[in-house]
């Protein structure tokens, strides 16, 4: 009995040694923890601290450099690097949010490029991405008057910019050119137009375009959203969760369609709310072309 009463009384004390342990060790992690925070905390207002103390010196190299790619522009006798030295000077005048003075160069570029409709298609992505929509308009029109009239992807963009200034018939005129253009096979063309019709409230020419572009491109994402909050709009929503259904087989999952999906649902059983549904806007195609690309 005396000996079950030992080995009971060591049993104990082995617990109460190996909590004592245990807390120990727990508390060492949280001191640990504590340590990590303040020296993060440290390192971060000293990270901070530097680059304000650098943010003069920065500015000054940020005017160098300026400095140094119009020098090189003005030296450049080759079209094609003076037009690329011209691009790296507005990305970087952006980069620096100073926005009026890449609309400047930008205006320069187009006065400079009066002939050449790649250029003047480049300046006009990057004028309407600035925000500056009449000369983005003025670059585009140039640009299609050079290729006689035959050049979809800048017919594009005009309609997406007249579309964003409420020119309807302009822009419809631009976009439908563009559209017939590329055979009535241009996916963005077909999605802005149907952008437009439904602005102006036409839903079943909306729907029309839209099932086009996705035809055209299966994964535009876009004109997938707009064609089923289109359908469930048009008092279809079974239509509208099969458009997203059959995107996501083909595509994946994605989150803008998964949450789509859940408001149709959601209205169709009568616990969504009543205002209406909104489609991504109209774009513009901005990516730069180099002369070497087709157009």
């Amino acid at each position: 009995m005396r000996g079950d009463m030992s080995l009971k009384g060591e049993g104990w004390a082995h617990a109460r040694r190996g909590r004592r342990w245990a807390q120990c060790f727990y508390a060492g992690i949280m001191m640990a923890l504590v340590a990590c925070c303040v020296l993060a905390h440290a390192r971060t207002a000293w990270a901070g601290a530097n680059v304000a103390r650098r943010s003069p010196e920065n500015a000054q190299n940020g005017g160098d450099r300026l400095s140094a790619l119009r020098e090189k522009i003005a030296a450049t006798t080759d079209r094609k690097e003076r037009a690329r030295l011209q691009r790296t000077l507005v990305d970087y005048l952006i980069a620096l949010n100073r926005k009026s003075e890449a609309v400047t160069e930008l205006r320069s570029i187009m006065r400079e490029n009066v002939a050449d409709p790649i250029a003047l298609y480049n300046t006009g992505n990057a004028l309407a991405r600035l925000g500056d929509t009449d000369a983005a308009i003025e670059a585009y029109r140039k640009a299609i008057e050079l290729r006689r009239g035959k050049y979809p992807r800048a017919l594009n963009n005009l309609g997406v910019v007249l579309l964003r200034q409420e020119r309807w018939d302009q822009a419809r005129e631009a976009l439908s050119v563009a559209l017939k253009q590329e055979g009535s096979r241009y996916a963005e063309a077909s999605y802005n137009l149907g952008r437009l019709y439904w602005a102006r409230g036409a839903t079943k020419q909306a729907i029309s375009e839209w099932t086009r572009a996705l035809a055209v491109q299966p994964d535009h994402l876009d004109a997938a959203l707009a064609l089923a909050r289109a359908h469930a709009s048009d008092g279809n929503p079974e239509r509208g969760i099969a458009v997203i259904d059959a995107f996501v087989a083909r595509q994946g999952p994605n989150k803008a369609l998964i949450e789509a999906r859940n408001e149709i649902l959601s209205r169709k059983a009568g616990t969504g709310t009543k205002s209406p549904e909104t489609v991504p806007g109209a774009r513009v195609e901005a990516q730069t072309v180099t002369p070497s690309q087709p157009t």
